[in-house]
């Protein structure tokens, strides 16, 4: 079974040099992977990964979305 790194949402915007309320947006908008465990949002550390390698603006990632999700920039 393969284990998923995750990170907080502080330890997100700290990767990203953003605040945290950016990083809830960036979830919100379906930017970020993450998931809720008992009220506290954690962050997929690969989606962190590929939001870092585009930029937290994200319109790059969304207009390559399929090409990102194929593997062809890197990003999972």
């Amino acid at each position: 079974m393969e284990t998923v790194k995750m990170l907080t949402v502080g330890e997100a915007a700290e990767v990203l040099a953003t605040t945290p309320t950016k990083i809830l947006m960036l979830l919100k908008n379906g930017d970020l992977k993450g998931e809720e465990k008992d009220g506290t949002w954690l962050i997929d550390a690969d989606s962190l990964a590929c939001a870092k390698s585009h930029g937290i603006d994200m319109k790059a990632a969304k207009g390559c979305a399929s090409y990102c999700n194929s593997g062809g920039c890197g990003c999972n």
